[in-house]
């Protein structure tokens, strides 16, 4: 976990942190110094009056966490405006060929949602049906896949015989909405709080026995399941829906645009009044325009690349310059929320467009 005294960034009145100017080969180029804030970026609970900026991190120069989560190595890049946390995950590979004893662990849950996109590697899920199943349903999770985890939903556990461990170091992009404790069931079934222990209940003693309806996962393989469809709102995009939800206002895309790709020649950009929008670029480069206003008319020019994260908080623009906006093509991974970053609040509104 990122030290707690990490600097609050208010979306209404948004500051990017002065952050270290190394860019990846296939977009170096020399950025203004308050480019990319190099400490995680902590989002308010509604949108202020005002006009608000995008916020980038450089995943490649952002440190990583001062206590790791997870037994990995993980940065925190992101956060909500009380709970909820956006981790950059590297799980390492296995190192011995020793099988792990089963039947000792239970499973678990959270009472929050979580999402999780495979960046590189696989991961070995056990997904339970119930509390009292030892050996869940088997999920290989590899590069591409997606996993939309409802509050109540059991995993874990253990299983563990030949070939079904991970076989490689697992990069995962994981995002907990709430703070971060599980809640394991079994004979030894107890509540864990890895952060936010000032939001501790005391005592806490949860009784799984009383939940009365245990959900279920959506689970995705972009790469094996998915094929790029055209964008039906911007032409030149292609795009692989992973989740949508209209209820509960959360929606999650694949996004690619090819090489040398311009937007539509009448529009300069959109914004949202309420919806947030999270963006992790996984492949290429392309520019970023950071407006103050949708009347901006000098906005400043940013590359970025691979690994780079984006945040677009409610009242801020998404928006273009002139020429093209990659040289190599890119693709990006895009999480939308109705409003804040949690679910519920649904459905998402229409993106408000400015014409150029």
């Amino acid at each position: 976990m990122m030290t707690r005294l990490s600097r609050r960034v208010l979306l209404a009145h948004l500051v990017l942190l002065p952050g270290i100017v190394g860019m990846r080969m296939a977009c170096a180029q020399t950025q203004p110094a308050d480019v990319f804030t190099t400490e995680p970026i902590i989002a308010s609970a509604e949108p202020g009056s005002g006009w608000s900026r995008l916020a980038i991190i450089n995943l490649e120069e952002f440190p990583s966490d001062e206590t790791p989560r997870f037994n990995a190595r993980t940065k925190t890049i992101f956060r909500g405006p009380e709970v909820g946390q956006l981790v950059y995950t590297i799980f390492p590979p296995t190192w011995n060929v020793d099988m792990p004893r089963g039947g000792g662990l239970g499973s678990h849950y959270h009472t929050y949602w979580e999402w999780g996109y495979t960046l590189k590697g696989d991961s070995a899920l056990a997904e339970p049906v119930s509390p009292y199943q030892k050996n869940g349903m088997f999920y290989r999770k590899r590069e591409g896949g997606w996993l939309t985890r409802p509050p109540y939903s059991l995993h874990g556990g253990n299983w563990a015989t030949g070939g079904k461990r991970a076989q490689l170091p697992y990069h995962l992009l994981l995002f907990e909405e709430g703070d971060g404790s599980l809640v394991t069931v079994g004979p030894n079934g107890d509540h864990f709080f890895p952060e936010y222990p000032d939001r501790r209940p005391d005592p806490y003693l949860p009784d799984w026995r009383s939940v009365e309806h245990f959900t279920r996962p959506w689970l995705v393989d972009s790469l094996r399941d998915l094929e790029w469809e055209a964008d039906p709102e911007t032409a030149g995009r292609l795009l692989k829906w992973l989740d949508d939800d209209p209820v509960d206002g959360f929606r999650a895309q694949l996004v690619k645009i090819p090489p040398n790709w311009t937007p539509p020649k009448d529009i300069k950009g959109s914004y949202f009044e309420k919806a947030n929008r999270l963006r992790y670029v996984i492949y290429g480069d392309m520019n970023v325009w950071l407006f103050d206003s949708p009347g901006d008319g000098n906005p400043r020019k940013v590359r970025v690349g691979e690994d780079h994260f984006i945040y677009q908080p409610a009242r801020s623009v998404w928006g273009y310059g002139t020429g093209s906006v990659s040289d190599l093509g890119a693709v990006w991974l895009e999480v939308t929320y109705a409003t804040s970053v949690s679910h519920g609040g649904g459905p998402i509104e229409e993106p408000h467009v400015i014409k150029q």
